[in-house]
């Protein structure tokens, strides 16, 4: 067994059954073989003999991210959609696979180092990597939900996208594989078709880029847009560029296909109105909110006090850098927090941990610090004049920075400790 102390330990951000959420002067006890949770309580005659009083926290779960785009835009990348995917296409070229590693390799460094614990990370065939290759070279890797993409806009090339993917699925370098038909206006009806009978057998996590932009819903109505006027053309799909079947938006569509269930994610969902969200939450499925990549295209604002009234899952992603100004989930929360005011801070740590759990399907192993939960955790050091309680121990978390970060574990395991 191993034991580790904390001034504060906080379980999760929504009520458990049989434990308190957040315990004072408590001690987190593990299995050190199986890096599963025995237990937490309360220790009387408690004192700290570390140099700064600390809260241990579940790690974060960042929910939807890029690992192939770790790279900053600057002041000349496009904002509009279909230029910024030109421009993404055009800076990939001449990338070597050992450039591609090295994209990874910081990325993961800059995953552990603000608190989270497990991600996931959508991979283009082309791109796909080997985890060990990865793990050779740092120490400083999350758990990995692989979510292989598969693209496809010509409908006889659906059965050759399912045999590339059964090839790759067969390779098993991750602990958990998903799969992620990249969008409406990137998969055709036979491939989406085919990835579901697949999925029948396998029985994979889904995920979606869903209403991402408004021109995601001019496509699929058939009113044109940016996608299907400049996007589609400019990669030589003019002809894909009308749907075959017109309908009122991508989760309609995605309705219509039965794809939706609680085994799918919809990736951002921020272009969505009250018809979708009362389908999404009638068909169960989650969605990932990636609030500073939806403002760097200025799409609308998730309606996400809305979505949570209505009791759908939602987790939180930084999405790819290319998008974004870091890769760190605190910044996310904080962004969050500063468009969403009307939503409480533990719902959004919520979203950060138990929902990225429910949305990478591991929920009940990471997410939380209960008993049988994988102990993946953060400890931030807290000053001395800060108290907390169960009232605001989120708001707190929401406001600290990378730098009060002390100590990152997963399965009990330390990976990362701040030295300074």
């Amino acid at each position: 067994m191993i034991k580790y102390y904390a001034d504060y330990i906080l379980i999760s951000a929504h009520p458990l059954r049989s434990q308190p959420v957040f315990l004072k002067n408590a001690e987190l006890t593990l299995d050190e073989t199986s890096g599963r949770i025995i237990g937490i309580r309360s220790i009387k005659n408690y004192k700290n003999s570390q140099k700064h009083k600390t809260l241990i926290a579940p790690g974060f779960i960042n929910a939807h991210v890029h690992t192939d785009l770790t790279f900053k835009p600057d002041i000349l990348t496009p904002r509009i959609f279909s230029k910024w995917v030109l421009s993404l296409i055009e800076k990939r070229k001449n990338f070597t696979t050992e450039d591609k590693i090295s994209l990874r390799v910081k990325a993961f460094s800059d995953f552990v180092k603000s608190g989270t614990t497990s991600v996931s990370d959508i991979i283009d065939p082309s791109s796909f990597y080997d985890i060990k290759d990865i793990k050779s070279r740092t120490a400083l890797v999350p758990r990995i939900k692989a979510l292989i993409e598969l693209r496809g806009l010509d409908p006889e090339t659906a059965s050759q996208k399912i045999k590339e993917f059964e090839c790759l699925f067969q390779q098993n370098a991750f602990e958990s594989i998903g799969v992620s038909p990249h969008a409406v206006y990137s998969v055709s009806e036979k491939l989406f078709e085919e990835i579901l009978k697949l999925n029948k057998k396998l029985k994979l996590k889904i995920a979606i880029h869903v209403s991402e932009h408004a021109s995601e819903k001019d496509f699929i109505s058939g009113n044109g847009g940016d996608i299907a006027e400049n996007l589609l053309p400019a990669l030589m799909f003019s002809r894909y560029s009308l749907p075959q079947k017109r309908f009122r938006s991508p989760v309609f569509y995605l309705d219509y296909l039965k794809i939706l269930s609680a085994d799918v994610s919809l990736i951002h969902a921020n272009e969505i109105d009250d018809e979708d969200i009362d389908l999404i939450k009638k068909t169960c499925a989650d969605i990932i909110h990636c609030p500073r990549s939806n403002a760097f295209f200025s799409s609308k604002k998730l309606p996400l006090k809305k979505i949570l009234e209505k009791g759908i899952s939602v987790s939180i992603g930084t999405d790819g850098l290319y998008s974004n100004e870091s890769l760190d989930i605190l910044d996310e929360l904080k962004y969050a927090r500063g468009i969403h005011p009307e939503v409480p801070a533990k719902d959004l740590i919520n979203a950060a941990t138990a929902g990225g759990a429910r949305a990478l399907a591991v929920n009940g192993v990471t997410g939380t610090l209960e008993t049988d939960s994988y102990a993946d955790f953060t400890v931030f050091n807290l000053s001395e004049n800060i108290v907390l309680n169960e009232e605001n121990v989120y708001d707190s978390l929401i406001s600290f920075k990378q730098e009060d970060i002390s100590m990152v574990a997963i399965g009990g395991n330390i990976i990362y400790e701040n030295n300074l």
